[in-house]
């Protein structure tokens, strides 16, 4: 016999027809339970998601199929012949994932939208509760409007308001108190 009618297997030398009687028993169903394990650990090192791992994987037991698994091929060469259409399978997939830029993409579905703006049904309801409040603080009297205003909008303290208005600190606190029920009773509260 010449030196490539035999093969290595194992540590010892096989004649070639002997390992091609192996080939002839071991079925398709043995040789993908065989290899799925290693496949499948050999291909998680090189794509980015388990159903990357799944999809090669069928695909190269598919491809395998079609290339007429069994016939006169030795074992060993359909096993090199598989990891060769997986490592195919997977470079393909990253080349593909890379030029489409799918590692970063997001379904929609899973993005949460949050904005900071109001909603358009908020934005209504406020512009409904200012006109409510301008209206109630036109309906107060010159000088309870002018207290309230000089409190609220330019930021005065009471003795502040008192001296500018020539009024006691009291008759300010009275002023504002009447503004705040005016404007409790104009927004629906209790007045």
């Amino acid at each position: 016999m010449t030196h490539s009618s035999y093969i290595a297997e194992a540590g010892s030398t096989l004649p070639l027809e002997e390992v091609a009687v192996d080939a002839e028993v071991q079925t398709f169903e043995d040789f993908f339970l065989e290899h799925r394990r290693a496949l499948a650990a050999y291909l998680r090192r090189r794509t980015s998601s388990e159903e990357d791992v799944q999809e090669i994987l069928q695909e190269s037991y598919a491809r395998i199929l079609n290339y007429g698994y069994g016939g006169s091929r030795l074992p060993v060469v359909w096993k090199s012949l598989l990891y060769r259409i997986a490592t195919n399978l997977a470079y393909s997939r990253m080349r593909m994932d890379r030029s489409h830029n799918v590692a970063t993409q997001q379904s929609v579905d899973e993005v949460e939208l949050v904005s900071e703006a109001p909603s358009q049904e908020r934005v209504v309801a406020a512009h409904q509760e200012l006109a409510l409040i301008r209206q109630a603080i036109q309906g107060l009297s010159p000088k309870c409007r002018r207290v309230f205003l000089l409190s609220r909008t330019h930021r005065k303290t009471y003795p502040e308001i008192a001296e500018r208005c020539g009024i006691s600190v009291k008759m300010v606190e009275k002023y504002i108190s009447q503004a705040l029920a005016a404007l409790r009773e104009a927004l629906g509260g209790s007045p």
